[in-house]
């Protein structure tokens, strides 16, 4: 049996007692968690239901659908001080190697000196206060280039994912518009990983992205995050 086909037919047994636009995409979840089938997971979800950990769910009940939350997306202007932070680097890496360049051999006695005893010759001291400057803002440098680009990749993954579920590939960092979150609550009994089976009550993340533009792009919803009643998060996928 293909890979695709017992997805399809784990997907059909999971049968739930509402017939909410949501329940669709909560089978496919659990099929596929179940299945452990990360290449469709990855397709529309950010999170799993590990059945080593977790447990298995087969049937449920959506007891409640929250009211859509919005949140302004920031995208351009992430993308801008990323890219302003990497010009910034290259403006840095060319001073950096200018001087490095231009004073080699003192900067290679100050590194010598510095690691024989310390005691760093009278006539280098401007250059190993340069050097020092340049090590310093370099580090600034870097880790500005990191943050900006992990702020960007944390705002584009859902909407990424949202958005781009087809042959075409749009550059969403070209856009703002809105992130839509909503929670639905759901009720299933959990084969546990011991063989026992409990009861459980679950509320479960969406989201999707709405890029403004002359016509709004709506992308769809994407599962972002399952987490029991008491609060205890099931595993994230990786």
């Amino acid at each position: 049996m293909s890979r695709s086909l017992a997805l399809t037919l784990a997907a059909a047994t999971l049968i739930g007692c509402s017939s909410t636009p949501e329940q669709p995409l909560l089978q496919q979840f659990f099929a596929a968690s179940r299945l452990r089938d990360n290449t469709t997971l990855a397709g529309f979800a950010a999170a799993s239901f590990e059945p080593g950990t977790d447990g298995i769910v087969t049937t449920f009940t959506i007891t409640s659908v929250g009211a859509e939350q919005r949140t302004p997306l920031a995208l351009k202007s992430l993308a801008k001080a990323a890219e302003d932070a990497k010009a910034a680097d290259a403006e840095f890496t060319r001073r950096k190697d200018a001087y490095q360049t231009e004073n080699l051999d003192a900067i290679k006695r100050v590194i010598a000196a510095e690691r024989a005893n310390g005691k760093i010759p009278p006539k280098d001291a401007a250059v190993r206060a340069a050097w020092s400057r340049f090590l310093e803002e370099g580090a600034g440098v870097a880790r500005k280039v990191s943050e900006t680009k992990r702020k960007l990749a944390s705002e584009t993954l859902v909407v990424d994912m949202s958005i781009n579920n087809g042959p075409t590939h749009l550059d969403v960092t070209k856009y703002d518009g809105e992130l839509v979150s909503k929670d639905v609550s759901i009720a299933a009994p959990v084969r546990l990983p011991s063989g026992q089976t409990a009861q459980r009550n679950y509320r479960v993340t969406l989201q999707r992205a709405v890029l403004s533009g002359d016509t709004p792009i709506a992308g769809r919803w994407i599962i972002t995050g399952i987490r029991d009643a008491s609060g205890s998060a099931a595993t994230p996928r990786s």
